[in-house]
């Protein structure tokens, strides 16, 4: 049973960080997580509510200020959950998610002998893609643009946004005022630019199809953008109802946009997932590329391969590559572009999440897989049944990572290599490469 703070404050002192990068405290029996707060401060918080042995809080002020903080850059920070360790200098952040990856996998009695160094890039200005919120107010008529607020369903208004790259057309405070000169400012969702390495793009997701008269206003302002902006502009509709995005502008054929990979143009859809971070991307692949080390006549599985960001580098390297992917869309996408770069990859489209899904492909000589959030536990029978030699695992969540290798070494694999990717800097979220030997039980 949840209690409620009644607006009390009380005073801790913060022992370490939480996995979401929230201070944590102890008092007795009971924990606080203090949002905002950095190891080593007392501070002082308000109770908000308490789940069995957690008080959750809000940071009212600080009376000692650790030697990490910092003055965050953005003036939407102290609302926007867009970002959430602002506060935090880069040296420390980068320590934070090293010593949480460790922690996880230590409690899952993961043995890792020793750590690369993290892979790590711009930062500020590095993110490619972002989903900005567009709320209607019917009670104040007028629109919100920005990214929802921390531990809130509401949008809070930015104007700019320090963690994507400087362009006129990135400007959210000019799109708040376009939005509200269309007859369709009630429609749109969400806007989600793409900054592709030949353009930057934008995708509206609107309720129902736009008139002709909004449709103009929208073209004449991306006009007056393009004249100043770095790369060529283009802008897309998608409905919610699913259909596929639609261009809107140019009125001129569009070209179609990439991004460079291991010196591969990568085709992209506006809808495609991509990692949000090109420099960090870039030498996650190497570094991949680097510790699988395939050979020309191995058979290699990339598993969960989105769009092919190691699929189409593997397939430079290796004659027998293949591509699993679980969306249809994605899996046709994968075989047209490994076509039309001339890659011996076969791409299928299969639910890695089923058991059994791999049983009937050859055996792989190396397997690398990076899946989503919830990992890859169904895998990992087949994987151990095969007792696949060499298995790189990309992971964007360090406790189902943890949980997946603990499945791994108790059945005879090594960590032989291991390292994390600050794909996300100024948040808690952390990516982790792991390369396993199979050595035997």
């Amino acid at each position: 049973m949840k209690q409620t703070g009644s607006g009390r404050t009380i005073s801790v002192t913060i022992d370490n960080l939480n996995s979401d990068g929230q201070g944590v405290a102890r008092s007795g029996r009971d924990i606080y997580f203090v949002p905002g707060a950095l190891p080593g401060e007392t501070v002082t918080a308000r109770l908000l509510q308490r789940s069995k042995k957690i008080w959750h809080t809000r940071l009212v002020s600080i009376e000692n200020a650790s030697e990490d903080r910092v003055t965050p850059a953005c003036p939407h920070y102290q609302r926007c959950g867009g970002c959430d360790l602002q506060h935090m200098n880069y040296a420390a952040q980068v320590a934070f998610k090293q010593a949480r990856v460790e922690r996880e996998l230590q409690r899952q009695k993961v043995p890792v002998e020793s750590w690369v160094e993290p892979i790590t890039g711009p930062e500020w200005h590095y993110r490619r893609k972002a989903r900005i919120g567009v709320r209607f107010s019917k009670e104040q008529q007028q629109n919100f643009v920005g990214f929802r607020e921390s531990g809130s369903k509401h949008i809070t208004d930015i104007d700019h946004c320090a963690v994507l790259p400087d362009n006129p057309a990135l400007d959210w405070a000019q799109w708040r005022d376009l939005i509200g000169e269309l007859n369709a400012a009630s429609l749109i969702t969400q806007i989600e630019p793409v900054i592709a390495d030949n353009a930057l793009l934008f995708l509206l997701r609107v309720l129902k199809p736009l008139q002709d008269d909004d449709i103009n206003r929208l073209s004449a302002q991306f006009s007056a953008w393009a004249e100043a902006s770095d790369r060529p502009l283009q802008l897309w509709i998608r409905t919610e109802k699913g259909a596929a995005p639609e261009a809107i502008w140019p009125a001129s054929e569009l070209e179609p946009i990439w991004h460079d990979v291991e010196g591969l143009k990568l085709q992209i859809r506006p809808d495609d997932f991509i990692q949000v971070n090109r420099t960090v991307n870039r030498s996650m692949v190497a570094q991949a590329l680097n510790w699988l080390n395939p050979a020309d006549d191995e058979h290699i599985w990339d598993l969960f391969a989105g769009h092919g960001n190691f699929s189409m580098p593997l397939a430079e390297r290796s004659r027998h590559v293949t591509a699993i992917e679980g969306q249809a869309s994605m899996t046709a996408s994968l075989s047209a572009q490994a076509e039309k770069l001339a890659l011996p990859l076969q791409a299928i489209c299969a639910d890695l999440a089923a058991d059994g899904t791999l049983s009937a492909l050859p055996a792989p000589d190396a397997v690398l897989l990076d899946p989503p959030r919830a990992g890859a536990a169904a895998v990992m029978p087949e994987l151990i049944r095969r007792r696949v030699a060499r298995v790189l695992y990309v992971s964007c969540d360090a406790a189902t990572l943890a949980r997946d290798l603990s499945v791994l070494t108790a059945a005879g694999y090594k960590v032989v290599n291991a390292g994390i990717m600050d794909m996300f800097p100024q948040t808690h979220h952390v990516e982790t490469m792991v390369m396993l030997e199979y050595r035997g039980k």
